[in-house]
This record gives structure tokens, sequence and C-alpha cells, in this order.
């Protein structure tokens, strides 16, 4: 009775975790210490910690906090602690994620129970969806210029972190259409393609072009799996044709959007006379002066906390006045963790993402896979740990679903 009852309490609050992430991220730590109060009262660890190295897949668990251990070690080398403390308590979700579900009795989880936390996240999107909106309305009657459009509208988000959110509700709505089309009541359909529409709209009204990219992607997949694993050639074909309808008709009736990609475009293919994106040119400004402390950094890093004193040092002597004023960190995780922990970071980063990429093709695992790349895809642009907002969902998430690797 006492184990059933940790059961519960564990899984309501991943329950709650999948809710609140994209609905009011700042209860989320709430819930985490509910979550690790739990895990501790449970003693579980007491058991199964000294079978942890013998059983792979909880081994395996464990070790994606090794990033968060390689931050650790970055403190022997570092002078500004007071960063550094700070820059370890936003990633500590890295560690305890990791540390909980490779040691508590998470034996009990299947694909039913992952497919109700997807939808309890889809219904978290929807109500933080709806949230933007209505303060989006508020501003517009206030006589706000652009209050539905791109950070206005995405105000306690990031924009690029919400798109990343929706892409991964679509992602699961497209996986399963495909994959249990055939027994999928025919309301549930109907709530799928309704919310596909709106997830679809609302992406453009972030005005995120990586996640206007993970939905391409998401669509090339969905093709790719009806052709080559349904063999269902022309259906997958005419996905495609559908959607990049749907994207085209998107950007002409999305005027700002439309404007802030074809920006980025004259930007990255430096077009002469016309008008470049801000932040691409910005972002491509910071890059290179991360490749700069990189380069001169490339074995251990500059250590935990001295990675911002670092930048902020590079935007004064490049003079790059918007990063100077604003303290911004490298909009690349990949750049950011290799200008921290050198080698071993960007080692330890690209085998946490990619080798359970590989895994997840290889089993067919779609969801999980889709998880990684969009991941992958979005610290291209954005330094996701850096921020709990990222830290978080990605660490929850891929825990959770690498657990269930398994099945």
């Amino acid at each position: 009775m006492r184990k059933r009852v940790h059961q519960h309490i564990f899984w309501y609050c991943c329950l709650g975790i999948a809710f609140m992430l994209a609905v009011w991220g700042k209860l989320v730590p709430t819930i985490i210490v509910i979550l690790i109060l739990n895990w501790l009262i449970t003693g579980d660890y007491i058991r199964t910690v000294p079978v942890l190295f013998k059983e792979k897949n909880r081994r395996n668990t464990l070790l994606f906090a090794g990033l968060y251990i390689l931050y650790l070690l970055g403190l022997l080398y570092t002078s500004d602690y007071a960063y550094a403390r700070f820059d370890l308590e936003v990633k500590l979700s890295l560690l305890v994620f990791p540390l909980v579900f490779s040691t508590a009795d998470v034996g009990f989880l299947n694909t039913r129970h992952l497919r109700l936390l997807m939808h309890v996240y889809l219904a978290g999107c929807v109500v933080g969806s709806l949230l933007l909106l209505g303060h989006a309305f508020t501003l517009w009657r206030e006589g706000v210029q652009g209050a539905f459009y791109y950070m206005k509208l995405s105000w306690y988000f990031h924009s690029a972190y919400f798109a990343m959110y929706l892409n991964f509700a679509m992602a699961f709505i497209v996986i399963e259409l495909l994959r249990r089309f055939r027994i999928l009541p025919s309301a549930l359909k109907i709530a799928y393609y309704i919310l596909l529409a709106w997830f679809f709209v609302f992406i453009f009204l972030l005005s995120s072009k990586m996640g206007l990219i993970c939905m391409v992607l998401i669509a090339a997949l969905g093709a790719a799996e009806l052709i080559f694993r349904q063999k269902k050639t022309f259906l997958g074909l005419g996905l495609i044709i559908l959607f990049m309808m749907f994207i085209r008709a998107g950007l002409h009736v999305f005027s700002g959007t439309s404007d802030r990609v074809i920006q980025s475009t004259s930007t990255l293919s430096g077009s002469a006379g016309q008008e470049t994106s801000k932040s691409t040119s910005d972002r491509i400004d910071i890059w290179k002066v991360s490749l700069e402390i990189i380069k001169s950094n490339i074995w251990a890093g500059v250590g935990t906390g001295d990675v911002k004193d670092v930048l902020i040092g590079k935007y004064k002597e490049n003079k790059i006045d918007e990063a100077l004023e604003f303290k911004l960190n490298a909009h690349n995780q990949y750049l950011q963790t290799f200008m921290t922990l050198g080698i071993p970071g960007i080692t330890a980063l690209l085998l946490m993402l990619f080798l359970p990429m590989i895994s997840a093709l290889r089993k067919h695992y779609l969801l999980y896979f889709v998880f990684t790349l969009l991941f992958a895809a979005n610290i291209l642009v954005e330094s996701m740990f850096e921020t709990q907002a990222g830290v978080v969902w990605y660490a929850f998430f891929n825990s959770i679903l690498f657990s269930l690797a398994k099945e």
C-alpha cells in the first residue's frame, strides 16, 4: 500500500510538471521539490544503487548526469564563484532527473502512462497559448502595436522556447495519427486536427524561425514514415505538398513572420541592398567571438563561472553593443558548453544528444527520436541549458522517454 502511494505521488508530480511547463514555469520547481522529497522518503535508492551498474537502462539513465558533473569540475578553475553557483542551480535538473529516474521504482511506467502524460502536456500547451493570447488581447486594448506577434505575444517565455514546446506537441499528434489512426476514436482524431491547426498558427504568431524549420522537419519525418516504413508513397508525398502549401499560405498571411524569414535569409546569404535581420546578425557576431574564446581555451574551457565574464569582455573588445547591454549568452548551446568546459564538455553534450537519437531511430522509437532532434536543432540558435525553461523541459522529458526506451 505504502509503495503504491509513493508511485502515485511520483506519477502525479510527473503529470504536474508536464502540464505546468507551458503554463507557468515558476511553479515547476515546487513540483520538482515534492518529487525529490517523495523519492527520498521511499528509499528505493537503497535497493537500486547497489545494482545500478548491473541494470543497463538504469546505468545509462544516470549517465545523462555526466554533463552536470563536468560543470561541477569546472569549479576547480573558475574565479567567479557567485555566477558559478547560479549557473549550477539553473542546471540542477540535469542532475536531479537522471538521478531520480535511474534509482526510483519506475517499472510501473509503460506506454499507456506516456500517452496520458503527453495528453496532459498537450492540455498545458493549449492553456499556455490561451494565457498568452489573453495577455496579448489586454495589450491590444491598451493600444500596443504588434501585441499578437513575436515577443509581445510570448511575454513570459522566449518565443523560441514556446515554439519548441508546441513543435513537440505537434510531433506527438502526428506520430499518434500515423501509427494509431485506425484505432483512434473519431472525436480524438478531430481534436488532434484542431490542435495541429492551432499550434501551426500559433508558431507563426510566435515568429520563431527555428520553430518554422522544426515544423518542416516534423512534416518531413511524417512523410518519411509513410513512404519508407508504411510503404504509402503517394500519401507521404501528398503530406509534404499539402504542408508546404500551408507554410506558403502562412507566410503570406503572417507578413511579420515572412519579413523576419526574408531578412534572416538575406543576412545569412550576405545579400547587399536588403534590410537584414538584427537578431540573426547579432547572433553571427556573438558566434564569432565565441569561437575566438574556444580557440584560446579548447582543452578545458574557461570554467563554469567565468564564461559570462569572458563573453562580456569580448563584447566590449569587439563593440557588440546590444549583446553587451543585455549580457547575452552565446545563443548556441554547443558553443556555450565548448567555451565553458572545452573538449570534454562538448563531447559529453554531443554524446548525450546523438547516441540516444541514433538508438531511438534503430528501435523505431519515433517520439524520442523527434524529441532529441528538436532539441539538437533548437540549441543551434539558443543556449537552452542557460535557462530553466530549456533545462527542465529537456531533462524531464529525456529522462522519462529514455526510461521507456526498453518498451
